[in-house]
């Protein structure tokens, strides 16, 4: 669709322009509790571990939640110009303000989330006014001053640089509770223009390298195990500066790099919303007919252009808000706007996102968030749980359908030592125009294989309109249950021959998605097999298996189009009838 379209969308709507009505909901949508939603459950039939690849952005804001919610990981907002509002006195004192990282009791926040097993990485931004070398700008965006002077000056940060000092003591005094620090926040978002309001940097993608080498160099010196991760990149808000054919910060960005050197940095990270496919894309790449020019580049390829091949890819956000949630100041009738979804299909999608992008290999994946912002909310539904100000609170009513699905899927995809992603393609998927919104208009059906030891699970949804059975091999000797995504078992006669619902969440607005394209998928089932080797080969009737590696309609893993036969499929609205006519 034409970027032109994207202007003023705020900055949740442009990274991927899809939503619409949703399916018919299997838990309701009310204010009170949700089955199998509760903190202290267990579902999917294991015991909550810590997903060592899964993250909950602030999760000390409902700590009893996030202990219990199976990740491993939790983002904190360190604020520079809070922690430290006022320049040091010297070199000898740090200058921090160590009550920002204290709850109203005294007691440290840091110290309560690691106590409960979570490890936590910084995102650090906000150049505070006295440290500016622009004052006046808006609060926190200046470049700071002295950014270009030497970092070190012996083994002690130069005072001449403030961003050094700062990063070589908050390093040295909290490096042995939290090693990762993400420098800023989507530093590509201009300070004008559509989502200026999220703007955080005011300085160039150069300046922005340099602020990155010089984070490096002083965080190390203060803490031998500091680790670098570059600002949480909004994928789609570049793509619209550039109109689909450049990234204009990303390649400026870029260039500094093969410049400077990536020694600068330790991982790479991205913020995507509302489609799981994205989560795929984004790491390989699509075929070479895509519609956006940029979207044909998988950022693996990325970083071994700029010379970062091997550094870690970090996805900081994912998240798809719903609307019908009859919170406090939330009008749900005016929210359904056709970018939102329902809490029922964000379930759905926690799901299906984990699962893509477990199968795609990026290393990190944090959900945003485990709360609400305090109501009334100013524009989404972050939380897979509602806001409650006390962050002991455990009501399990607070729980969305989307804390069960987080928690199962941190379970049996978090700690995967084996992932596969399998399709079945569409019988239509070398036809006409539909080729521009390939591999995601390819896949019909998807199946994401997760084994952990001899435990395989496998996360099954359609990407169809029409109720399918999915048939899996099964292993001599072992046991299989059958889950929904929020980890009630099925009683199923064969736990290996499964049937999923059709999709229905159709993008409609700006023209609309493809006709039956639905961008998040009915919902998915969850088989759980245990006794499997490690080893044994995973066979799905009419499934090919996907590789990871950029993408191409002409690829073996394109595969024979398996037994969706005309039958599968609506009818095709009349204006495409003679694009995709296999399907009428």
């Amino acid at each position: 669709m034409s970027n032109s379209r994207l202007a003023g969308l705020n900055r949740r709507n442009f990274n991927r322009l899809i939503a619409g009505t949703g399916a018919a909901a299997t838990l309701a949508p009310r204010f009170g509790g949700v089955a199998h939603a509760s903190p202290s459950a267990s579902p999917f039939g294991q015991e909550i571990t810590r997903a060592d690849k899964f993250g909950l952005n602030e999760a000390f804001k409902a700590m009893r939640f996030g202990a219990r919610s199976g990740a491993g990981w939790t983002r904190w907002t360190v604020q520079w110009n809070n922690v430290q509002p006022n320049a040091p006195k010297s070199l000898f004192d740090a200058g921090l303000n160590d009550h920002y990282f204290r709850d109203n009791r005294g007691q440290s926040i840091l110290d309560a989330q690691i106590a409960a097993g979570l490890k936590v990485a910084f995102m650090v931004l906000g150049t505070p006014e006295w440290a500016a070398q622009t004052p006046g700008l808006k609060i926190g965006t200046s470049v700071p001053r002295g950014l270009y002077t030497p970092t070190l000056v012996g083994d002690a940060p130069n005072p001449e640089n403030p961003w050094a000092v700062f990063m070589y003591n908050l390093a040295k005094v909290y490096g042995n509770q939290c090693e990762w620090f993400e420098i800023w926040n989507e530093v590509e978002i201009p300070t004008s223009g559509s989502n200026a309001v999220y703007n955080t940097w005011a300085g160039t993608p150069a300046d922005y390298y340099q602020l990155v080498k010089v984070a490096s160099e002083a965080a190390r010196s203060g803490h031998p195990n500091a680790k670098i991760v570059t600002s949480p990149y909004s994928y789609f808000k570049d793509v619209e500066e550039g109109k689909g054919q450049t990234l204009p910060f990303w390649d400026a960005f870029s260039a500094a790099v093969r410049a400077g050197g990536a020694q600068v940095f330790d991982a790479v990270a991205l913020n995507l919303y509302r489609n799981p496919h994205d989560l795929w894309d984004r790491a390989w790449g699509g075929v070479p007919e895509l519609d956006q020019r940029v979207d044909r580049v998988g950022f693996r390829k990325r970083l071994a252009d700029m010379g970062a091949a091997g550094k870690q890819l970090w996805l900081t956000e994912i998240n798809a808000m719903p609307y019908d949630d009859a919170v406090p100041g939330w009008n749900v009738n005016a929210q359904n706007d056709g970018f939102r979804i329902r809490m029922d299909e964000q379930a759905s999608y926690v799901w299906q996102a984990h699962a893509l992008a477990s199968a795609a290999g990026w290393d990190k994946i944090f959900f945003q968030a485990l709360q609400d912002d305090p109501y009334p909310v100013p524009d989404e539904l972050w939380g897979l749980v509602r806001y409650n100000g006390d962050s002991t609170n455990d009501d399990a009513s607070r729980a969305r359908p989307a804390y069960a699905a987080y928690q199962g899927a941190a379970q049996l995809l978090g700690n995967a030592e084996r992932t596969e992603l399998l399709v079945r393609v569409r019988p239509d998927l070398q036809l006409g125009k539909w080729r521009q919104y390939a591999s995601r208009w390819k896949w019909g059906v998807h199946a994401v294989m997760a084994q952990t030891g001899d435990t395989r699970a496998y996360v099954i949804w359609n990407g169809t309109p029409r109720a399918l059975n999915v048939n899996i091999t099964s292993r001599l000797g072992s046991e299989a249950k059958v889950y929904n995504k929020v980890g009630v078992q099925q009683s199923v006669g064969d736990p290996y021959n499964v049937s999923i619902p059709g999709a229905t969440r159709h993008f409609e607005l700006f023209g609309g998605d493809p006709v039956n394209y639905f961008y998040v998928g009915g919902d998915p089932m969850i088989v759980v097999e245990h006794g499997v080797p490690a080893d044994a080969p995973v066979s799905i009737q009419n499934f090919i298996t996907k590789s990871q590696r950029e993408d191409s309609l002409s690829d073996p893993d394109a595969g024979p189009a398996g037994d969706l036969d005309d039958r599968t499929w609506a009818q095709p609205r009349r204006e495409d009838a003679n694009v995709i006519g296999v399907l009428s």
